[in-house]
């Protein structure tokens, strides 16, 4: 049986001038619902009704049963980061470039919400990874990420030296411009382009890929998604090193530190307008079957 949505939160992408018209049509179908809603505070400045809610992201999250991110890939991962812990379910709108996360155009953004408000759509749990650095055995840093974890060279073009371990066992040590951990949602992001697998979103996996590994003899791996990865950044390493969650948080990462990523328990939620199929995406994304 589908959920009732009945408070509707809108964040959005605040710097771009395709964001306010686009909440003024939002604002309205769901103001000819009788529906109540929360608009970001980010977004605040948008046209709304008067009396319409106004408040930040953290205040938004917990007291909606829908948030609709307006924006690109990159408007979602972050919107998915901060309001994890609150389970919330989220439906995306194209304002970026390809958008594996945001599957709803703008030009049908009032229709495809109407269904999806009359019930008409799919949910779609995609896992989260949970991180943990630890500096002299202690954990100094807990982050979240929808599609990946990334140890990378900072600031110069250089490897770096780190081994790797998979529930306990010693993999090796590698010698790279960095490594990538993703989820099957970031397997169409990074990882892809570094020469990973796709992945399918209802896989319990991850991907583990080098970045220009010195040897060629490294490849990309994909492991379950109940194993604990951890990557040491060996005391060798004369490299400036950082992590990256999503592209979007970064940690310094120093020689002797650890990673540690594992699948984060909970998922998070994506709400598609019923046509929505994975594949059926990635055909029309990335083109494949056309010719050149």
């Amino acid at each position: 049986m589908q959920a009732t949505f009945s408070t509707i939160g809108l964040v959005g992408k605040a710097n771009d001038s395709r964001t306010a018209p686009l909440v003024s049509v939002l604002v309205d179908a769901l103001h000819q619902r009788g529906l109540g809603m929360i608009i970001e505070q980010g977004i605040g400045d948008c046209e709304h009704p008067s009396g319409c809610t106004v408040a930040p992201l953290a205040e938004l999250a917990p007291a909606v049963d829908l948030i609709i991110v307006i924006g690109g890939d990159g408007t979602l991962l972050a919107t998915a980061r901060a309001t994890a812990e609150h389970g919330t379910p989220m439906l995306g709108i194209n304002l970026g470039r390809l958008g594996f996360l945001v599957d709803v155009l703008p030009d049908r953004a009032a229709t495809e919400l109407n269904e999806v408000l009359d019930g008409a759509y799919e949910i779609e749990p995609r896992a989260m990874l949970q991180t943990t650095l630890l500096r002299d055995g202690s954990p100094i840093h807990h982050g979240l990420a929808l599609n990946d974890a990334v140890l990378h060279v900072q600031s110069v073009v250089r490897i770096i030296e780190f081994d790797t371990f998979i529930d306990g066992l010693d993999v090796g040590r590698l010698r790279a411009d960095g490594l990538i951990i993703a989820t099957p949602t970031g397997s169409t992001a990074y990882a892809l382009s570094a020469g990973g697998p796709i992945l399918t979103p209802e896989l319990e996996a991850m991907v583990v890929v080098p970045v220009c590994p010195h040897s060629l003899n490294h490849r990309p791996l994909v492991v379950s998604g109940r194993a604990v990865i951890e990557i040491k950044l060996s005391s060798a390493s004369r490299s400036p090193a950082q992590v990256a969650l999503d592209g979007q948080e970064n940690l310094d990462f120093a020689p002797g530190d650890v990673l540690r990523v594992e699948r984060r328990a909970e998922p998070l939620t994506l709400v598609h307008p019923r046509h929505h199929h994975f594949l059926r995406m990635l055909r029309s994304k990335l083109r494949w079957g056309e010719h050149p």
